[in-house]
């Protein structure tokens, strides 16, 4: 299955100061292609090359992608993007145990150190500085980190998380090219 890993990270062209992917438009695009077994990265200029992407690969596998990532790169898109067959760990993971963890936290009771390289206070400037190389590398450890999760979930091995500090561990079920969450669990956003 030839599937690609991915995570956006944003700006908005006016102020804003909440959650919008309306407004929002893209910095930086990160993303693990298995059938390269690389790393690769986008800017705003280069997102019809990664949608075009996205449409030959078998699966899109993503961190809250459904609900984000996948509702801001539609205004760059031609075709649908609910159409691509996805697999949103985020979703899995509520789906499993009631509730969505943060991607930091997933990585905390997984990999221990292994963590995000910034908070939100910090990558969300990076644009505005021109800091690129900042946010190639904190988009790309993203990429990194939701990898490892996803290949723990292809192994069959558990995702451990912490309910009240206690450590916890749930089986995801393994993805195939055919399911599909987007039209499942988020149609109602747009």
């Amino acid at each position: 299955m030839n599937y690609v890993t991915f995570d956006i990270e944003t700006y908005s062209p006016s102020s804003l100061n909440k959650i919008d992917t309306n407004e929002f438009r893209v910095s930086v695009i990160g993303a693990y292609c298995s059938w390269l077994d690389r790393y690769l990265v986008f800017l705003e200029k280069d997102v019809s090359v990664f949608l075009n992407i996205l449409r030959e690969c078998d699966l899109v596998v993503g961190y809250n992608h459904l609900w984000f990532d996948l509702p801001v790169l539609q205004k760059y898109a031609t075709f649908d993007l609910k159409q691509l067959p996805s697999y949103d760990i985020m979703l899995e993971m509520e789906a499993s145990i009631g509730y969505k963890p943060k991607l930091n936290d997933l990585c905390k009771a997984n990999f221990e150190d292994d963590l995000k390289t910034d908070d939100y206070a910090t990558y969300s400037k990076y644009h505005k500085e021109n800091k690129w190389l900042e946010l190639v590398d904190y988009c790309l450890n993203d990429v990194r980190l939701t990898e490892n999760l996803f290949q723990n979930i292809i192994d069959g091995k558990p995702i451990h998380f912490f309910d009240l500090h206690i450590k916890k561990e749930a089986i995801l079920p393994k993805p195939t090219a055919q399911k599909v969450t987007f039209a499942e669990t988020t149609e109602s956003i747009f």
